[in-house]
Formats: structure tokens, C-alpha cells, sequence
């Protein structure tokens, strides 16, 4: 059982209130074609988890909310009173908590957490030397959508274009039955299927970019056709800490044969023991204010 919201909440804030304050990263498959990070959750006490569910559960509902102020103070402050909302202002947070979390969907709640772990060890990273972050959207809104996972441009002054991008696939795995490597099999299988229609489906008439950014995004999906070294893939999977694999993503450029050139495939495996509860805690921490 997850302490109450706002113990976890002085938690996460004692120790730096961000994920990766809760993670550690390593690299792994040095030497193969599609090396990978393995991000692993840390912490001396329980109280930690809880923290690192209430970050993700702060996190989800500020990208919810988005411009309506109102709603994010609603909850936030229901959630950590330990009141429940009622009436009207119910009625408004339940319209942003609702489309993921009231069904109570055990499968579709855990891939969207899911989500969220690898945006939030990706958005805290250090930065790296001669690039910067140009644009990381969070998670969609929905669990259903069947457009990109996730996306990642970076600035690159000097490159041929001045951008790069990395497409990213993001699967969980929890089952008995299979083993992660078929998970991430067919993770690179549909990002090499369906990868330019991904790109082709975002919409970015409505934001507002500089012009340098703008003629990069505006040639994505050309990019992609072409097979250009601008243009690269990623797969992420979340998955209990117990079937974290030894080896991982060795065989991806086997699935993922659209692009080849020396860093065109990037792996991220997230482990949390129990991602499953994991991701039931990020939800009662959600719905506390409901």
C-alpha cells in the first residue's frame, strides 16, 4: 500500500523531486549495432517507489491539465489534503483524469506509465556535448493512439541538416508466457513498417517553430523515406526488474532494416520491480483526489 500523497510528495522533494533522482542509467551493448541504456529504479526505502509513482502521477496530471491552472490546483491540492473533490470541481478534473484512468485498465494504464518513465529519464538526462533538446513532447493524452510513442529532435550545429530526430516505439512487457526479446522483436517490426506514416501523422501547422526548425520537421517523413542519417529509431520497454535480460536489442538491426548507418538504432530498457503495481500506485495517487 503507497503512503499518502503528500509524504510521497516530501519524499520525491527531499531528494531532488525529479524521476531520474529515483534512477540509475547504464550503458549496455557496447559494441553492438543497436546499443542500449538500462534505466533502473533505486532507492534505499519504500517510501522511495512511492515518491518516484507520486513524480509520475504530478507529472501526468500537470501534461493533462495543460493551460487549465485551475483543474491542476484542484487536484493537486485534493490529493495532497487526502480530500476528495466533489460537485462541480470534481466534475472538472475528472474530465482530464477519465480518459486514462477511470476504467481502471490494468493493461492500458501500465503501458501509458510506461510512457511516462522513459519521457521523464529522457527529458532529465545531462546534456550532451555539441547538441541540444529542441523539442520531447510528453506522452499523448490517450492510451489508444496509434500515432508515434515518442519523439526526439535534437540541434546539432554542423550537421548536414543542423537537426536530428529519433523515432520512438515504447512496448511494456508483463507477460509469463513470452520472453522481453520478442517484445522488442516486435517493437523495431513496427517502427520499420509503419515509421513514415507515424511521422506523417503529427501535426505542426500550430506550433510555433523557428524557421531553421520548421523547413527540419516540414521534411521528417521525406527524411525517413530516404532513409536519411538525420533520421533514426528507438525502442523503449518497461518491465518488472526480475526479467530484466542480460542481453538486449542484439538482433534489432534484423527488424529494423529501413535504416543503417552508425547510430541509426538506440534501446532503452526501464526496470521497476512490479511494474504492474507500479503502475497502480501512479493511479490511486491520481484518482486520490476522485
Amino acid at each position: 500500500m503507497s503512503i499518502p500523497a503528500l509524504q510521497a510528495m516530501e519524499r520525491a522533494r527531499a531528494a531532488g523531486g525529479r524521476l531520474v533522482d529515483f534512477t540509475q542509467r547504464e550503458s549496455r551493448g557496447i559494441g553492438q549495432v543497436c546499443p542500449w541504456d538500462l534505466v533502473a529504479t533505486i532507492g534505499p526505502e519504500p517510501e522511495d517507489r512511492d515518491a518516484a509513482a507520486w513524480i509520475i502521477a504530478d507529472e501526468i496530471m500537470r501534461a493533462r491539465t495543460d493551460l487549465d491552472d485551475l483543474a491542476y490546483r484542484l487536484w493537486r491540492d485534493s490529493a495532497l489534503a487526502g480530500t476528495p473533490l466533489a460537485g462541480p470541481d470534481r466534475a472538472h478534473v475528472l474530465l482530464y483524469v477519465g480518459p486514462v484512468f477511470e476504467a481502471n485498465d490494468t493493461t492500458g494504464v501500465t503501458g501509458y506509465v510506461g510512457e511516462w518513465l522513459w519521457y521523464l529519464s529522457t527529458r532529465d538526462l545531462p546534456p550532451e556535448p555539441g547538441r541540444s533538446v529542441e523539442i520531447l513532447d510528453p506522452p499523448s493524452s490517450t492510451v489508444t493512439d496509434s500515432g508515434p510513442d515518442g519523439l526526439v529532435i535534437h540541434r546539432v550545429p554542423g550537421s548536414e541538416l543542423g537537426f536530428v530526430f529519433r523515432l520512438w516505439e515504447m512496448k511494456k512487457f508483463t507477460a509469463e508466457k513470452t520472453k522481453p526479446s520478442d517484445t522488442i522483436r516486435k517493437a523495431w517490426q513496427q517502427l520499420n513498417t509503419w515509421g513514415a506514416r507515424y511521422l506523417g501523422q503529427i501535426s505542426w501547422g500550430g506550433r510555433e517553430l523557428a524557421p531553421d526548425t520548421r523547413e527540419f520537421v516540414a521534411s521528417m517523413a521525406r527524411q525517413w523515406v530516404d532513409a536519411k542519417a538525420s533520421g533514426n529509431g528507438g525502442v523503449s520497454i518497461a518491465l518488472d526488474a526480475a526479467d530484466t535480460p542480460d542481453t538486449a536489442f542484439e538482433r534489432s538491426h534484423q527488424h529494423f532494416t529501413t535504416h543503417t548507418h552508425p547510430g541509426a538504432l538506440r534501446g532503452v530498457v526501464v526496470a521497476i520491480g512490479d511494474l504492474e503495481d507500479f503502475a497502480k500506485d501512479v493511479r490511486r495517487y491520481v484518482w486520490s483526489a476522485l
